[in-house]
């Protein structure tokens, strides 16, 4: 009588082996290459946060103040990421009415502008941002006007004179609408009279000028 063959136990147990390395390999390829795809979606996700939908932005505003003081705003930038911002500011304001000599200047300044945001968070770091202008006055215009005779424009003295503009503004975003307060103030600027018995021959003084401005920005914030 023959003795039974080994060989089915063996290869029930190879089989076995094999069974459970293929188990053993594909748990392990899987959690491998499911792990890369998280970190990268969280690498994606940080970097996706720096950048913004649109490069380019436009602020067109109107300003008021008191006594009165009005002028336009205009400003036209590049988004380095969601927080920085660079660009080109152009500006005009005009002076209020002294309450003694009815005094009145008009000035344009174009410029070089920073803007930022003070926060980090999503939602805050769209809405409120401040922005930093430097440049120079362009055309500078200054009046007196007397109740009893025609109104007098000084000459502007652009030797003796400063005309470098520094502003600072604080605003918020709502979609496309735009809110700020600006505070603005020049270096020494010299005018020159006409000879006549109602002013002196040269007067200096720093244009400092207050607006509340209020605008649209194109096209809307938006950040990723």
């Amino acid at each position: 009588m023959s003795t039974p063959s080994k060989f089915p136990s063996s290869a029930y147990f190879g089989a076995t082996l094999l069974v459970v390395f293929f188990f053993l390999t594909c748990f392990q390829a899987q959690g491998q290459v499911s792990s890369v795809p998280k970190d990268s979606v969280l690498i994606l996700k940080k970097e996706k946060v720096k950048h913004v939908k649109y490069l380019f932005y436009l602020d067109v505003s109107l300003e008021i103040g008191g006594n009165p003081i009005s002028g336009m705003n205009a400003n036209l930038g590049v988004y380095l990421n969601s927080k920085h911002a660079i660009g080109v500011s152009c500006f005009t304001v005009t002076s209020p009415y002294s309450p003694v000599v009815n005094q009145k200047t008009l000035m344009q300044c174009i410029g070089l502008q920073y803007c930022g945001s003070p926060f980090n968070k999503r939602n805050t770091r769209k809405m409120f941002y401040y922005k930093i202008d430097i440049g120079k006055v362009f055309n500078p215009a200054h009046y007196i006007e007397f109740p009893t005779m025609s109104s007098i424009q000084a000459q502007f003295d652009s030797k003796r004179s400063k005309p470098y503009m520094f502003r600072t503004t604080i605003g918020m975003r709502l979609i496309f609408l735009n809110f700020y307060l600006a505070l603005g103030n020049t270096g020494n600027l010299v005018w020159n009279y006409p000879n006549n018995s109602y002013t002196p021959e040269t007067q200096t003084f720093k244009f400092t000028h207050g607006v509340l401005g209020i605008g649209i920005t194109l096209p809307p914030r938006k950040i990723e």
